[in-house]
């Protein structure tokens, strides 16, 4: 199939290079043009684009893509697949394949639709999620379901893991959908309106943990906001970013209050409102991630002191 690929992030990679194994012909990519990256602020070019140059596979980066229409007429591809794009396609670029349009998303669809759906789906902590292929229309994450399978979340899995693990599942259903079309199979399922929800992306306010809340609450959060952007408390000597936790039952103190702060066992336990957690991995302002127990020998958190 002559197909045009379109896709930004790095969840988009596995599913460009499996098609690039495949017998099928990537006639373009299309990405998002180069953004400032980095303490200089330079120009830096999208995983997806700097992937596929290094393929030798012709980029383009339009501000929009109805911009880039008339070049992908010309091209007379069968099917545009996107893959964590990060527009919409307009009414007239969904018209110019002969097949359509195919969108890898990952959530079960109408489950969280949007922008962050991995991240909500842990904050939530939800224990299944997956990954739907849908046909694209108009709306946002709307259209008919084409392929959908559900994977399971470990309660401890961050957001970095499932986006690698869904990622992969993505990449190989993506497969599937290809030889399904190659058969004329282009089954479709609606999506239930009722049961749609929606996956905003995260604000910077809701990255600051407050430990006036559950355990569990806080670890969920912890947990889909790691590797990036982190969840963030202050404490005595600036900000905290803390990325990988676990929690711990029957904790007494106040909310923030470090318990345990032992460099012998390694151990630092912050109490919530009910419960408390072990800090796993920790980022200081300024400094680099490390372990609980690098911390605790390292900056000497006192148990008593609070992080407010």
């Amino acid at each position: 199939m002559r197909l045009v690929f379109m896709g930004t992030s790095s969840f988009a990679l596995p599913s460009l290079e499996v098609l690039t194994q495949s017998h099928h012909q990537i006639l373009l990519v299309v990405s998002q043009p180069d953004r400032p990256k980095g303490r200089g602020k330079r120009l830096s070019p999208t995983p997806v684009k700097d992937k596929a140059l290094s393929m030798g596979l012709p980029v383009i980066t339009p501000q929009r893509v109805k911009e880039a229409e008339d070049e992908i007429k010309a091209l007379q591809p069968h099917l545009i697949v996107l893959v964590s794009f990060g527009q919409i396609l307009p009414p007239s670029t969904l018209k110019i394949p002969r097949l359509g349009c195919i969108n890898i998303h990952p959530s079960l669809l109408p489950k969280y639709r949007g922008a962050a759906p991995l991240q909500r789906a842990l904050i939530n902590g939800e224990e299944e999620t997956g990954v739907s292929i849908m046909w694209m229309n108009e709306g946002l994450d709307q259209g008919e379901i084409f392929l959908q399978e559900k994977a399971d979340i470990d309660p401890n899995e961050t957001y970095g893991e499932l986006h690698d693990r869904l990622s992969i599942m993505g990449a190989k259903l993506l497969i599937k959908a290809l030889e399904a079309l190659e058969k004329s199979d282009k089954k479709a399922t609606p999506q239930k309106e009722e049961e749609a929800t929606y996956a905003p992306p995260i604000r910077k306010e809701e990255t600051r943990l407050s430990w006036d809340k559950p355990a569990l609450e806080i670890h969920n959060l912890v947990r889909g906001l790691s590797p990036a952007p982190g969840a963030s408390s202050p404490w005595s000597r600036g900000l905290l970013k803390i990325l990988r936790t676990r929690v711990i039952e029957g904790i007494r103190g106040h909310p923030g209050e470090v318990i345990e702060a032992d460099p012998r066992r390694g151990r630092l336990v912050v109490a919530c409102r009910k419960g408390g957690v072990e800090i796993l991995q920790i980022q200081p302002s300024g400094k680099k991630v490390m372990d609980g127990a690098s911390f605790v020998r390292g900056y000497q958190p006192q148990p008593g002191e609070i992080w407010r």
